[in-house]
């Protein structure tokens, strides 16, 4: 028995009877649902629905999208995600993408919960660069990219599949192609103190300048590691993916906090010394002494931010997609622009 979040006719964007593709709004709830049929499609091959009884194609078909490839994890065969392209005449202007790119986020069942358990902890502490599902992903991108010969491509994927996105669309940005990319309920992959509602304030700020005197520390001793992060990420400051946050979502939620410190301390002494450390994690550092290279996936330069405003029922709705093409959506946009040679970042709301 399906699940009616998964019924496009109960749970989709059926308000949005027509697409402006200038307008934001409109471009997050297309991204998302898109999202949404590559999660549903998995949900479709396990449950061997197929033709009329297939409950993905309902996600895309309004929006004039066709599946043409599906990517598959080649340790459970599961469906993390799909190549959709534009089927209808292109409008002059504004036009939609010619291809969306999607990836699905974890699903929490018996049938998939090692593989993307797995992959969750390689997010965590670092390395999912280094999985065959990322590496397909990204074959799956660039292959797209040559034999279209296009750059019209977006990127979107919820949790789990946000974080395969953003190393996607990170390993691409270092070749000065900036992709649109659509980041839903994207785990950061650092504990943040905040978690720790026992400590004070004055004692948090205490730890944080710690944490960051630590990692200057270790940044300026790794020399060679360094030099190379700050080619990267000035690289990577060019390329702004859309972020999408909820407050109630723990684990998307300290991109908040990520952002906001960056900012307030901008002009600062401290501020500069983040400026050095925010280019890179110790597990990055480190990884790159070792030959690993591991890329952490919240570590991001620029970010267009968008917080949902409405409070949902507990971390679960928090953390889900469908939030993201409710009709009565609030969110709350800032803009974060990574700058070298500034003092810190340049910043607007």
């Amino acid at each position: 028995m399906a699940s009616n979040l998964d019924v496009f006719e109960i749970s989709g964007p059926i308000h949005l009877s027509s697409i402006d593709w200038s307008c934001p709004h409109d471009q997050r709830v297309v991204a998302a649902s898109l999202v949404q049929a590559t999660c549903i499609q998995e949900k479709d091959r396990e449950n061997k629905r197929a033709g009329s009884e297939a409950l993905a194609p309902a996600w895309w078909q309004p929006f004039h999208f066709e599946c043409i490839k599906v990517l598959i994890d080649n340790h459970d065969s599961s469906i993390f995600g799909c190549i959709y392209e534009f089927k209808r005449p292109f409008p002059r202007h504004p036009s939609p993408p010619r291809f969306v790119v999607t990836f699905r986020g974890t699903l929490p069942d018996r049938r998939h919960g090692f593989q993307d358990g797995f992959l969750d902890l390689c997010v965590i502490f670092g390395g999912i660069n280094k999985t065959a599902r990322f590496e397909t992903a990204l074959d799956a991108v660039q292959k797209l990219m040559a034999d279209y010969n296009t750059q019209d491509i977006w990127l979107a994927g919820h949790s789990l599949g946000a974080s395969i996105a953003t190393v996607t669309g990170k390993y691409i940005a270092k070749t000065n192609i900036h992709l649109k990319t659509f980041l839903f309920n994207p785990p950061f992959a650092s504990i943040p103190l905040d978690w720790f509602s026992n400590l004070d304030n004055k004692l948090k700020e205490r730890l944080r300048i710690c944490k960051t005197i630590l990692k200057g520390g270790v940044s300026l001793f790794m020399q060679n590691q360094r030099k190379k992060s700050l080619d990267e990420f000035s690289k990577l400051a060019a390329w702004t993916p859309y972020l999408y946050v909820n407050p109630g979502d723990p684990i998307s939620a300290s991109y908040i906090t990520y952002f906001e410190e960056r900012k307030e301390k901008e002009g600062k002494i401290i501020g500069y010394v983040e400026q050095v450390v925010t280019r890179t994690s110790l597990r990055e550092s480190c990884s790159g002494v070792l030959g690993r290279g591991i890329e952490m996936s919240h570590l991001l330069p620029s970010a267009s931010l968008a917080v949902n405003q409405n409070k949902l029922n507990g971390w679960y709705e928090s953390h889900g997609i469908h939030q993201w093409w409710q009709q009565d959506t609030s969110l709350e946009f800032s803009e974060y622009h990574y700058q070298h040679k500034t003092k810190l970042m340049h910043f607007k709301s």
